[in-house]
């Protein structure tokens, strides 16, 4: 049986797509929501008996990893690619995958009404 522990964090921060045809092509920011859904076995012993992760340390990694380098920024300033949704929702992927985190998804909504999901695979 797989378990899936997900937890959502806040950030705001600000962008530009300046090759975009449209008004995101203009300097704009987002109040995001972030969700991160990770995987694995139920531990039998120790102090997270029953737990796959500690929410609080799945909530100290992504704190450290992204929530405190991307809020309230100018996202253009801090990353090496385009700011879409989806390039930065797959960034989380990457980052909390290399901090050894087993990730299955994350999803990135930009607004109330619109989300960017990356999953494994």
């Amino acid at each position: 049986m797989k378990t899936l522990v997900t937890k959502q964090f806040r950030f705001e921060a600000a962008h530009s797509l300046p090759h975009h045809d449209g008004k995101c092509k203009n300097l704009h920011g987002h109040s995001y929501l972030l969700e991160v859904t990770v995987s694995g076995d139920i531990q039998t012993s120790g102090s997270k008996e029953g737990m796959v992760i500690d929410f609080g340390d799945l909530s100290r990694m992504v704190e450290e990893h992204i929530i405190s380098k991307w809020d309230h920024q100018y996202l253009n300033d801090i990353v090496s690619f385009v700011t879409t949704a989806e390039n930065l929702a797959g960034e989380c992927f990457k980052i909390l995958t290399n901090v050894g985190l087993s990730v299955e998804r994350v999803k990135l909504w930009e607004t109330s009404k619109a989300y960017v999901e990356v999953v494994r695979g």
